[in-house]
């Protein structure tokens, strides 16, 4: 069993009832000071638990601790809690599409960039980057638990814009450039 302690306004522990009943054998735990383990409902002066009281005394070997009357009231100390443990969460198919979309967006726009033989690239990127950000933003209206990657979505789904519209401008120049020289070939 795991027991808790306060010493000078610090709470203290986890140590073993060993461990606890040495301290109180020795004084360096006291009567007055406040303990806890799992399944007390508040902190208690060590004094007031009679599982310590009958295994241990106080400032001498003859002296048993004698349990004191009353509740203890306003205590300092909260029950320590369980301690959290992190857990990452699972990546799931919703998620790591929401992942994909974003870089899937992030490499179409980049692409986009680079010119006539980028497009090739980025097209298909991009696309995807919507597809994939719109089906996470569809599985987030269905499992709310997914919410964290609403955000990641809806930036994969507006860089996919993006790398699309890039895409549309860049064939629009293209276009201009082709037509503007047409008209200004000369003609036989």
């Amino acid at each position: 069993m795991q027991w808790y302690y306060s010493k000078n306004g610090t709470q203290l522990g986890p140590v073993a009832e060993g461990e606890l009943l040495a301290k109180l054998a020795s004084g360096e735990v006291t009567a007055a000071d406040m303990v806890w383990k799992d399944g007390m409902k508040d902190w208690l002066a060590a004094g007031r638990v009679p599982e310590l009281t009958s295994f241990a005394s106080l400032g001498s070997a003859t002296t048993p601790l004698q349990p004191m009357q009353g509740p203890v009231l306003n205590t300092p100390y909260a029950p320590p809690s369980a301690p959290t443990t992190y857990t990452p969460p699972m990546v799931t198919g919703s998620t790591s599409k929401a992942t994909a979309s974003m870089v899937l967006g992030i490499v179409g726009i980049v692409f986009g960039l680079c010119g006539c033989y980028g497009v090739v690239i980025s097209l298909p990127c991009s696309i995807l980057a919507i597809v994939f950000g719109g089906q996470m933003k569809q599985a987030i209206a269905s499992d709310p638990s997914l919410a964290g990657m609403l955000g990641t979505a809806k930036a994969g789904v507006t860089m996919g814009w993006i790398g699309v519209g890039i895409i549309a401008l860049f064939t629009l120049v293209i276009l201009g450039f082709g037509v503007f020289a047409a008209l200004s070939a000369p003609h036989h």
